[in-house]
């Protein structure tokens, strides 16, 4: 057996190092999102600076009830967000139509939206509601 030269040790070193790192990178990725700063606002960069990126995370998020619950709840948390989310429903008549079926689905909801309707009715029409007698 003969020994390896100075520069033999250091390439031994330095591929012993890499394949090190590089099972170091394969495990725990996520924990090493939670744990660091610096690299968490580097993925996070490079994922919302690029769109196909960002859309592809988009659908992921989505992908379960929990992840997708919360989601929403984060951009309906969000005041412009929230108004961007219902202007779109607005424009989109099957998305309004969902809306108003979940808001009709009990008796309360149905007497709040027809009052609502009953409102826009008379805003149309200049009356002021039902007369009283």
């Amino acid at each position: 057996m003969t020994l390896m030269t100075g520069k033999g040790r250091k390439a031994g070193w330095a591929l012993i190092a890499g394949v090190a790192l590089v099972a170091g990178c394969s495990g725990d990725i996520a924990g090493e999102l939670s744990r660091n700063v610096q690299v968490r606002d580097r993925v996070m960069g490079a994922i919302t600076a690029d769109s196909a990126l960002a859309g592809e995370m988009a659908s992921r998020l989505l992908g379960s009830d929990q992840q997708r619950r919360h989601v929403i709840e984060t951009i309906l948390a969000d005041d412009r967000s929230a108004q961007y989310v219902i202007a779109r429903i607005g424009r989109n008549p099957e998305a309004l139509h969902l809306v108003l079926q979940a808001a009709t689905s009990d008796s309360a909801g149905r007497a709040y939206v027809m009052s609502m309707l009953q409102r826009l009715q008379d805003l149309k029409t200049g009356t002021k509601g039902p007369k009283k007698k």
